[in-house]
């Protein structure tokens, strides 16, 4: 557990790095949780973001579609970076001289000083905060805090979330669903275990039996919302289930039960990740 939450702090590092324009420490960080985790995905697309030689955002953008095929993140850049070699670039563009290679005035391989910006932009979703950057995807302004490091340049929230495989697009609507069926899933096993779950007997239901129901819990709510996935729903269940469970433990007081609710959402968050 202490190496993931180390692996998840070096990618976090790495990623605010990247937003800061610090390529150096954005490297160092996605390499070192490419050294400790050589399948996180995560890694190997935020290292390819580091990097400004094309020809590497391809090999470790391939490197993350070897681990995560479906990756829709990693297909959309791989593709993206594919059409850039295939103009003739070696080196990721800036916006400013990807202008100049498409309107033909620059050569692609030729890389132009940066000029400052005349005209001042605010981000799309936050109008005070005045920006520099904008999204790979749809050009439009976006502030640090909106950023998401790609491949190539960043996306703003909404293609970011479009990227994302549809079972990680969550809606209101699902996340309601899913705690509601969670509640009422819950509710209906927490009777059982309440009354069965005593002495001695109460070890062999939490071990052996709670792993199970609290799998058939997150059985019911992949049914009902088409396997969303997420933090959100996370939330949605772990909440519902734990409000799903109070009034039965109100009720008998039994503290195995208690332990059958921790286990429930522990199962639900990691099923649901």
């Amino acid at each position: 557990m202490a190496v993931s939450n180390d692996i998840q702090q070096l990618v976090q590092e790495g990623r605010a790095a990247a937003l800061a324009g610090d390529t150096f420490t954005a490297r160092e960080r996605f390499r070192r949780a490419t050294e400790l985790e050589p399948e996180n995905v995560e890694a190997w697309i935020g290292l390819s973001s580091a990097v400004p030689r094309l020809a590497e955002k391809r090999e470790y953008l391939q490197r993350a579609l070897q681990i995560a095929p479906a990756n829709t993140e990693a297909q959309a850049s791989i593709q993206y970076v594919e059409r850039l070699l295939a103009e003739g670039l070696q080196l990721a563009p800036s916006r400013r001289r990807e202008e100049q290679h498409r309107s033909g005035n620059a050569s692609p391989l030729l890389s132009t000083p940066e000029q400052p910006a005349t005209e001042v932009e605010y981000c799309y979703r936050h109008a005070g905060r005045e920006t520099g950057l904008h999204c790979v995807q749809c050009n439009r302004p976006i502030c640090a805090e909106c950023a998401t490091p790609a491949p190539v340049g960043q996306l703003c929230p909404e293609c970011r979330n479009a990227r994302r495989p549809r079972n990680y697009q969550v809606s209101a609507a699902n996340m309601i669903v899913g705690g509601v069926v969670a509640f009422f899933t819950a509710l209906l096993l927490s009777i059982p275990v309440a009354l069965f779950a005593r002495g001695f007997f109460a070890i062999f239901i939490i071990i052996f039996a709670g792993p199970a129901l609290a799998e058939l819990i997150v059985r019911v709510v992949d049914y009902v919302t088409r396997l969303k996935r997420g933090r959100p729903m996370q939330i949605a269940v772990g909440v519902g289930i734990a409000l799903g469970m109070l009034p039965t433990l109100w009720a008998t007081s039994n503290i195995f039960l208690l332990f059958f609710m921790i286990l429930a959402i522990s199962v639900a968050v990691a099923r649901l990740r």
